[in-house]
């Protein structure tokens, strides 16, 4: 019962992992840089083309800077896109 119970966690967790962090999605042909600010830490990502990354850890919300040339507000859970400078999808 116990390793049924664990083996269920576990498929549970992978399966809603993506739930749990912020997605951002360059749709664009060229690799973009992006800048995440969590208050007390600021991380630069690179994404490359037609690729995406997860960001955790935005919880209490995250600044998101990218080509867009502003800053949004996201946290856990949302997702952003984006072509060159445009943004898609909040």
């Amino acid at each position: 019962m116990l390793k049924l119970l664990t083996v269920t966690t576990a498929a549970f967790l992978l399966a809603t992992s993506s739930a749990f962090a912020l997605t951002i999605t360059n749709n664009s042909s060229k690799e973009h840089t992006v800048g995440i600010d969590r208050g007390d830490k600021e991380e630069v990502i690179k994404i490359p083309a037609g690729k995406s990354v997860t960001v955790k850890d935005c919880d209490n919300g995250c600044g998101v800077t990218g080509p867009w040339d502003y800053s949004k507000f996201k946290k856990t859970g949302d997702k952003i896109a984006f072509s060159g400078k445009t943004e898609i999808y909040k």
